[in-house]
């Protein structure tokens, strides 16, 4: 049931977007420039077998959570789960969640910037154990490992 809503927002971001960004170009994740959203330790790790469809990344209270590349806000919401959630369309069918957030400094329709403060790291929602950052990122309809492409 918890992978199901956390999905389930993943989708409703998705199919809301109708910005330029969600454009096909078609340039490879490993060759774009991801800006970290927040240094810190992760606490745990991208285990989609388990319904974990990001990392946790540990950090105080209070810290900035940037935008990860440019794009579009598409959610900026409360849910029950994961707390004030915060989604950005990027190009290249990228979309990223940050979620559990004490505070979102952006709303649906705003352009943000690489390296831009979206949100304020929190512990928000009833999957949240501690001030965290829940990052996922998407590409092409499918959940991806950020510490692939950004270094934490």
């Amino acid at each position: 049931r918890r992978q199901v809503a956390i999905d389930a927002v993943g989708e409703m971001a998705a199919a809301r977007s109708n910005s330029p960004m969600a454009g096909s170009t078609d340039i490879p994740l490993e060759q774009l420039f991801f800006v970290a959203p927040v240094r810190g330790e992760i606490s745990a790790g991208f285990k989609p077998d388990e319904g974990h469809l990001g990392v946790d990344i540990l950090g105080p209270k209070g810290t900035a959570i940037k935008a990860c590349l440019d794009g579009y806000v598409i959610l900026s919401d409360y849910t029950y789960e994961t707390g004030h959630t915060i989604g950005i369309q990027h190009a290249n069918n990228v979309i990223s969640f940050y979620k559990h957030n004490s505070e979102l400094l952006k709303e649906v329709g705003d352009f943000v910037q690489a390296g831009e403060a979206v949100a304020i790291i929190g512990n928000t929602g009833t999957l949240s154990s501690g001030p965290h950052l829940h990052f996922e990122l998407w590409h092409k309809g499918m959940a991806v490992d950020p510490t692939e492409y950004v270094k934490f």
